[in-house]
């Protein structure tokens, strides 16, 4: 019944991934501390630290506060559909892999190839998103690129 139906799911955006980068970058010097050379690794992990900081703080004040909705289609063809009320077309590259906490996919429109990530939390139900790892488990969307060079 589902199997032909596309699947809606939100994709996660920079600000999702806040919390982690920020668990790594606490880490990092400790780790530092703990080195053969604490002083110079110190220095470096301060130093990539603040670099981090800077540009993601640059790359916010650029963007705008985009919310994106991926439509998936059984054939592999995917849309993307913003806020805004912007789509943009393309399909799946291929190399796609899902794990239980998240999904990672390769979609291209022309010569460019992004890579998307979905979360299963930021989902409405858990439906879409298990269907999606059921795709790709069982190689469904796989030689997408081949299947549209092909039909065109």
């Amino acid at each position: 019944m589902f199997r032909n139906q596309p699947i809606r799911l939100s994709i996660s955006t920079s600000k999702d991934w806040l919390f982690p980068v920020h668990v790594l970058n606490f880490l990092l010097i400790p780790a530092a501390l703990l080195s053969p050379r604490p002083v110079l690794l110190t220095l470096c992990a301060i130093f990539v630290i603040g670099a981090r900081w800077i540009s993601r703080a640059l790359r916010y004040s650029k963007t705008n506060n985009v919310e994106l909705t991926s439509v998936i289609f059984p054939d592999g063809n995917v849309r993307l559909e913003s806020n805004r009320e912007e789509s943009i077309s393309g399909f799946l590259h291929g190399q796609q892999w899902c794990t239980r906490w998240f999904a990672v996919l390769r979609f291209s429109n022309g010569n460019t190839v992004h890579k998307l990530i979905i979360r299963p939390s930021q989902q409405q139900g858990t439906d879409g998103f298990r269907r999606l790892n059921m795709w790709l488990r069982q190689d469904l969307l796989s030689n997408t690129g081949a299947r549209q060079v092909l039909d065109s």
